[in-house]
């Protein structure tokens, strides 16, 4: 996952340039075409939504990386064969769900990738990039819980996450308080890795949702042949 999908947040939420954060510890990119078709195959689409939910701009960032000094971890030993993302939102942008799927080159790649980036300080690191990135005049970001959440085993790998903060935005004397909840849920089967990051007011994506949605991403994974 290299936090890719995490800078997706920062990018949505504040308009922050993911890109600015590139690094050569992302991992190495070899795309083979049978490996992208696959990928493509995993993510979610626009069918496993209900009504009212649209497709989304994907961000096309191919050097995402997230750092921090207790957090940054190195893949650059690591190799890609194909890679997929779709982002799905309702009007106005939150709620946002955003898939991924990563397909390596072994699964030794694979699982060494999750090893070194699916643990609590992704969450940890992630709110604290969010709080930094958000410092300007009139709003403030409070971080209210984070940290690794429990979550049904779908998949041989498997492992979630949340976030729960709220913004604070004062214009002329007047401030509005918006409370929100990011999930981060990760699977991952033989040479792929899949997941979602979801964002939304209050609680956050409702857990049955959740479920249902990894479940999904896990199935396809071992449709792929993975």
């Amino acid at each position: 996952m290299s936090g890719r999908l995490a800078l997706l947040v920062i990018a949505v939420l504040l308009g922050v340039p993911a890109l600015a954060l590139a690094s050569h510890l992302d991992p190495k990119e070899r795309i083979a075409p049978a490996d992208q078709r696959k990928a493509a195959t995993i993510v979610l689409k626009r069918t496993d939504l209900v009504t009212g939910w649209k497709q989304g701009p994907s961000s096309n960032n191919d050097d995402d990386h997230l750092d921090c000094s207790f957090y940054n971890p190195n893949g650059s030993d690591l190799t890609i064969t194909g890679k997929s993302e779709a982002e799905f939102e309702r009007a106005g942008g939150i709620p946002s769900i955003v898939s991924f799927a990563d397909v390596y080159v072994s699964p030794k790649d694979a699982v060494a990738g999750w090893t070194r980036t699916v643990k609590p300080a992704l969450a940890r690191c992630l709110a604290q990039v969010f709080t930094r990135e958000a410092a300007r005049p009139g709003t403030k970001v409070t971080i209210l819980k984070q940290g690794s959440i429990s979550f049904p085993r779908v998949a041989p790998r498997t492992a979630a996450f949340r976030i729960g903060l709220r913004i604070a935005v004062t214009e002329s004397g007047q401030t509005r308080t918006v409370p929100l909840t990011i999930h981060i849920v990760a699977v991952g089967r033989g040479r792929a890795e899949a997941g979602l990051l979801t964002i939304a007011p209050g609680q956050g994506l409702a857990g049955a949702d959740l479920r249902l949605f990894a479940k999904l991403l896990a199935e396809r994974m071992r449709k792929a042949g993975f």
